[in-house]
């Protein structure tokens, strides 16, 4: 089973690619300019590169949550309508998990500090593995939690 695990953001879009245990991919889409039309279609376009490339069995999203800045709701809900649509064009199954939920998952702690969160994914993906950031951190938490989720299911 292979899983791409996706954080979205405008400024910079995770992705953690995980298949039989291992990390296979991780990294950051930082999108040039500062359009916001332009910078989702660039992200949208790199997912669709990844999935070319990677060919996933699934992809994972977090959950929309509580932004302070209405603004930023909005252009982060329009980011992730735009990265849904694209995986479903490709025929990607998908899933999302809250943030609780991926915190509970790889911490046994739903409230989790980001750190945290970190520490877990570091130690069980990227001991032999240069860091990535922490939004590809994220993506790989997000892409754990649906392989977590799916053997609890079995």
């Amino acid at each position: 089973m292979k899983v791409i695990g996706i954080d979205p953001g405008l400024t910079a879009t995770g992705y953690g690619i995980i298949e039989d245990g291992k990390c296979i991919g991780a990294g950051t889409i930082k999108p040039k300019g500062k359009d916001t039309h332009a910078k989702v279609l660039e992200i949208c376009r790199k997912i669709k590169h990844l999935l070319d490339d990677h060919k996933p069995d699934i992809a994972v999203l977090e959950k929309v949550f509580y932004h302070k800045n209405i603004q930023t709701l909005m252009k982060s809900s329009e980011l992730r309508g735009a990265i849904i649509l694209t995986l479903l064009e490709n025929e990607m199954p998908l899933t999302e998990y809250a943030a609780t939920k991926i915190k509970l998952t790889t911490t046994g702690n739903g409230r989790a500090s980001k750190e945290q969160v970190r520490y877990f994914i570091e130690k069980i993906f990227m001991s032999d593995k240069k860091r990535v950031s922490n939004h590809a951190t994220d993506a790989l938490a997000i892409a754990y939690t649906a392989i977590q989720k799916m053997k609890e299911m079995k």
